[in-house]
Formats: C-alpha cells, structure tokens, sequence
C-alpha cells in the first residue's frame, strides 16, 4: 500500500488549526478577549472549581508542564488567580480570576453553542469525528502505532513464510 498523500498527521494537524484558528476569531468577532491556549483551563476551572496543575494535566489530557507554561500567563493577565495549596505548599492551586469572571461566563456559554455547531458539522460530514477520535485514542493507548507495525510485519512475515512452504 503505498504511503497516503498527505499522510494522515499532517491532515488531523491542519483540521486541529483550522479549528483553533476559526475558535480566535470567532472570539474576536465576539468580541470576547481570551487567549484561546487558556479556553480548556478556563472551561475545567469553571466547571470543576480550582484546581492544582496536576489536576487539571489529568482532567484536560496535557502535560503539568504545558499547563503550567498556559496558566502562568493568564494569571500574570488576571484571568486566573494562584495560591499555595494549605495542605502542601509545594502546590499551587488555580482559580478564575475575579475581574475575568464575565469574559469567562460569555466564553462558556459561546462553547455552549459550538456543541450544536460541532453536532451539525458532525452530521454534515457523515462522522461524529469527536467519538472517534476519543476512540482513536482509546486505542492508540492500548497499543501504539509501533506495536501496531511490529504486528502487522510480523502476520506479513508469517504469511510469506506459509505462502514459500
């Protein structure tokens, strides 16, 4: 078979900007004024409350280290507040700040619209691309892209050998 044209990640890279890029301006046409890197923190922090670092890397499915590197900005910005954790001080926990409250509240419900935008597109192009990719996922982590190819090679070397017997 031979290799697709364009290969697959760079197709999935190119729809992931287009997404994130058509999400900042409708932002901007909206006139609600959030760095779209903060939108998945601001959306777990609105929903779930403040969190540490760590929580939100586990609740949103990024490193500690990205969210800490999206999260530092916006508090120095004010949308988010910090403080130590009373029961370790070696953590920090993140909340929405005060003064971005409003913004936050416009943002969350202008999410709230993009599920039925997101569903008519879903419906439109025939797939429901979230499921499948949180499928996708789903089993790319119980077996990655290289156990994948070392089965595939090892069934075509077991094929060509039964094939020469």
């Amino acid at each position: 078979m031979a290799p697709r044209e364009p290969q697959f990640g760079a197709i999935l890279f190119r729809a992931s900007q287009l997404v994130g890029d058509q999400g900042v301006e409708a932002f901007d046409v909206l006139g609600i004024a959030l760095d779209a890197r903060w939108l998945s923190i601001v959306l777990a922090l609105n929903a779930r409350g403040p969190m540490t670092s760590t929580q939100l890397a586990e609740h949103i499915g990024h490193s500690r280290q990205v969210i800490e590197s999206r999260v530092k900005p916006g508090v120095a910005r004010g949308i988010f507040t910090s403080r130590p954790d009373p029961d370790d001080a070696r953590r920090t926990i993140y909340g929405i700040g005060d003064a971005a409250k409003s913004t936050v509240a416009r943002a969350v419900a202008v999410m709230g619209e993009f599920e039925a935008v997101y569903q008519a597109l879903w419906d439109e192009i025939g797939i429901d691309l979230e499921a499948g990719l949180l499928a996708m996922e789903a089993a790319l982590a119980r077996r990655s892209l290289i156990q994948r190819l070392s089965d595939q090679r090892a069934g075509a070397l077991a094929a060509g050998t039964e094939e020469s017997a």
